[in-house]
């Protein structure tokens, strides 16, 4: 799970953890294309998490949040540099141009909700007291612009209940994901799955500890 991304070389400072020093990403990217990692397209993840096949030991899934313009400047051209594939989890009320602006044969586009990155009544993710039927046009209204493949969703600020598990599977999302740390394996929750952060600052061999 990564965010935001920064040039550390041209001046550019982080303000906090969520940033990703451009040339720490690059040399994670390139360890990961050089010893073979392999990246599961959704429908492979859907059936590892339903125990319907195996996967790779070596299988990962680089997601980034938010569709930060930083994201597609720096992070994209060091994908395609390795031809290593990405999936950008975009906010579409905030950056509703991104698919057009950047199209990429490495970049898998889905849900980080259409406006709904903003706190509820209970002042958590809208998502969680939305009302049922703005929930339903809130997430067809991202697909409408991601396009019809979208069907996966990363919870915004990582906060979701059963109610919005609910939403999700009604509107034909197949997966969620959340903030919460850890590994995919089979059998979980395919509404509820956690990621690993990665944070300003890793050093390659933690990334690598953290990968294994």
């Amino acid at each position: 799970m990564y965010h935001f991304f920064y040039d550390e070389q041209a001046g550019e400072t982080a303000p906090d953890n969520n940033y990703m020093e451009i040339h720490d990403f690059e040399e994670q990217i390139k360890y990961l294309a050089e010893n073979n990692y392999y990246v599961p397209s959704w429908d492979e993840l859907a059936d590892f998490v339903n125990g319907k096949i195996g996967l790779p030991e070596k299988s990962i899934i680089i997601t980034v949040d938010d569709g930060d313009e930083s994201f597609f400047k720096l992070a994209v051209p060091v994908l395609e540099k390795y031809n290593f594939y990405a999936t950008s989890f975009v906010i579409t009320s905030w950056y509703p141009d991104r698919p057009e602006k950047y199209p990429s044969p490495v970049i898998d586009y889905q849900s980080h909700s259409n406006d709904m990155h903003k706190g509820g009544a209970d002042g958590k993710g809208a998502i969680l007291t939305i009302d049922y039927n703005s929930a339903c046009e809130d997430l067809k209204a991202s697909r409408s612009i991601l396009g019809e493949n979208c069907k996966i969703f990363c919870y915004p600020f990582g906060h979701y209940n059963d109610r919005a598990k609910q939403i999700l599977k009604d509107c034909n999302y197949t997966m969620a994901f959340t903030v919460e740390g850890g590994y995919v394996t089979p059998g979980m929750d395919p509404y509820q799955l956690p990621r690993v952060r990665m944070s300003k600052g890793i050093s390659l061999n933690a990334f690598i500890t953290k990968i294994k």
